[in-house]
């Protein structure tokens, strides 16, 4: 009777039995499961971070970059128009000085003359020139007008290491007078910090548009450098990147085991180009795919082992989570040694995050004002809004990865207007295809902007009247002739020549004659329409250009025949002295198709016939290869 019994409870043992291999099973592959996604999660981690990471250095590298090649670009104007107006040396050397102060980066500057030979060598850092290959130098600035040029040290014939900018030198008659070159120390901009630490795992190279090669550094020590993509592959693969038509310049990538970053430094032909092994951000992944391969095996042998191998699993998380913390706060620390401002909005949940030194970029008291998205972007100046609001609808629509702008804020309560570069992209997306949550980086760039727009007005505008210069003149004659040339109608030019000028200097003095020549400038201004004060320019001395777009002979006449009664019936102020002015104009039309030049050349001849006839009055040349004027009779 026993049996029945025994063979019941066999088999309630193997239903138990198999029900727990059942049980067993599915549990390994709900774990398995489990392991797998974890692990495919903390890859896609891992390669954001990489993709972030490394966008974030070499932004933050092209910033530093870019401030020192353009301060070393406004050196070698500043050079070249001190050389054009027969500085002496010794001055020219106490301001260089006096710019560069304890600037490491810019280590000197050679001058050469139209012949090639070296007139003036001036070292910072104790660097000499060597062997200048002085033929091609003068021919991209004589031949070619290249405006600046960038070129690896070592290719100008000078010890290696650093990146050579050179400006063409040319006289107010159009004569070439020769090359500044100033000399740059292009080396990673920093000391001693997380992210220096980070770009030391990485090879960098700075190259121009056209792909020459001004500088490489390939870090890593030698035991761990990994095999580089080749210069060559670099370039093939960005150029298959992007489309001949992109205008995307910055972006980051991965390919196979390196992250790849370029970047263009804006106003400047020059490229940075970015690799750092995918490995270095691997370590997390690496850890949790180790977890669930030991953990597989564990559990498949003895399930007995499950609980545990479950609770390994959990230390590995909180282990792999302390790391990802550290590696956060080492992130944050590189943010606050650069001075950047992180900001995260959350649009569904009208909620985000403002770190503390965004508050100090902004002058404002944490805890006593709480910023919202909609608070920060009011503190951006009225002109800039409609160009911030449409620089991120760019990159909502997809047109850019990242948005990337320069902006005016408003920091404190006083109302101050600051610089501040914007940086973000959106990282979640709502189900509409809206975002729904965006982070960005605000970074006070105020004394670089302010700097950058000093030099552009010093480069284009004459010191003394503020009008603009014969550079500027030249490009806008460029561009005006090559309207003309397409739409068919006729521009003019007028030029303004004080008379006896020598004379008021002479028995007045400079500072009177510098008054004069102010004065003149603000008289003439007064005659002009607001569209027409765009295009005055003070070409040296007492000549003046104007600049008639679309406008015969007549509208020049006019215009210069009203300068002209406006200055003789309105005698000058000058200390003490009232100085009775007049001036003579010759205007000139265009003819066919000659060039600006020409044009103006026969300005000067209808000024040259106004002087000779006289004086105080206007002339109009006439003819097209002819040096023939005709003299307008002062009706006053």
């Amino acid at each position: 009777m026993k049996k029945p019994h025994n063979i019941s409870r066999l088999r309630r043992f193997l239903d138990e039995d198999f029900l727990s291999v059942f049980l067993s099973i599915g549990l390994l592959l709900g774990i398995l499961f489990m392991l797998g996604a974890q692990t495919l999660k903390e890859h896609h981690v891992a390669r954001d971070k990489a993709l972030d990471t490394t966008d974030f250095a070499i932004a933050t590298y092209a910033d530093n970059l870019s401030v020192t090649l353009l301060k070393a670009d406004g050196v070698a104007l500043i050079a070249s128009r001190a050389i054009l107006a027969n500085q002496p040396v010794t001055t020219l050397e106490d301001q260089l000085a006096a710019i560069i102060q304890d600037d490491r980066d810019l280590v000197g500057y050679i001058q050469l003359d139209a012949s090639g030979n070296i007139v003036h060598e001036f070292t910072f850092q104790g660097l000499n020139a060597q062997n200048l290959p002085t033929a091609a130098i003068l021919a991209r600035h004589r031949d070619s007008w290249q405006e600046p040029a960038l070129r690896a040290s070592e290719n100008v014939g000078m010890k290696a290491g650093y990146v050579a900018i050179e400006r063409g030198m040319w006289a107010k008659n159009g004569t070439f007078s020769g090359v500044v070159i100033v000399l740059v120390r292009a080396a990673t901009p920093y000391e001693d910090t997380p992210l220096e630490r980070f770009l030391a795992k990485s090879k960098t190279r700075i190259s121009t548009y056209n792909n020459v090669n001004l500088t490489t550094e390939s870090h890593l020590n030698s035991a761990k450098t990994p095999k580089w993509l080749s210069e060559k592959k670099e370039n093939a693969f960005w150029a298959f990147y992007y489309d001949e038509h992109s205008m995307e310049a910055n972006s980051v990538t991965i390919l196979g085991d390196f992250v790849l970053g370029k970047r263009n430094i804006p106003g400047l032909p020059v490229t940075i180009y970015m690799q750092v092994p995918v490995s270095e951000f691997m370590d997390a992944f690496e850890v949790t795919r180790r977890s669930a391969i030991i953990a597989s095996i564990v559990v498949v042998a003895v399930t007995l082992f499950l609980f545990l191998q479950i609770r390994i699993d959990r230390r590995a998380k909180r282990r792999d989570a302390r790391r990802r913390n550290e590696l956060d706060k080492r992130l944050q620390f590189a943010l606050d040694s650069t001075g950047q401002g992180l900001w995260d909005w959350d649009f569904e949940k009208q909620k985000g995050y403002f770190s503390s030194n965004l508050y100090g970029l902004l002058a404002l008291p944490q805890g006593e004002i709480c910023l919202t998205f909609e608070s920060f972007a009011d503190r951006i100046h009225p002109d800039d809004r409609e160009l911030f609001s449409h620089t991120i609808d760019e990159h909502i629509v997809g047109s850019k990865p990242v948005f990337e702008i320069e902006v005016r804020m408003q920091a404190g309560s006083t109302g101050q207007w600051v610089w501040f570069q914007h940086s973000g992209s959106v990282i979640e997306w709502g189900d509409d295809d809206h975002p729904k949550r965006m982070i960005g980086l605000l970074k006070n760039v105020h004394q670089q902007k302010l700097r950058r727009m000093e030099l552009e007005f010093e480069a284009s505008h004459d010191p003394l009247t503020g009008l603009f210069n014969r550079a500027a003149f030249e490009d806008r004659a460029a561009r005006i002739h090559a309207q003309t040339r397409r739409i068919g109608t006729p521009y003019s030019m007028i030029m303004l020549d004080v008379d006896h000028f020598k004379r008021v200097n002479d028995t007045y003095g400079h500072n009177c004659g510098d008054i004069v020549l102010k004065n003149v400038a603000s008289l003439a201004l007064g005659c002009l329409r607001f569209e027409e004060e765009k295009l005055f320019f003070r070409l040296g001395g007492e000549e003046f250009v104007i600049l008639l777009p679309h406008s015969n002979s007549q509208a020049g006449v006019t215009l210069a025949e009203r300068i002209r009664r406006k200055i003789e019936n309105s005698p000058i102020q000058a200390g003490k002295h009232r100085i009775k002015i007049t001036l003579s104009a010759g205007v000139a039309t265009s003819q066919d198709d000659e060039d600006p030049l020409t044009t103006l050349k026969r300005a000067d001849w209808a000024l040259y016939e106004a002087k000779e006839t006289g004086r105080n009055r206007v002339c109009h040349a006439t003819g097209t290869n002819d040096v023939a004027v005709t003299s307008l009779k002062d009706a006053g």
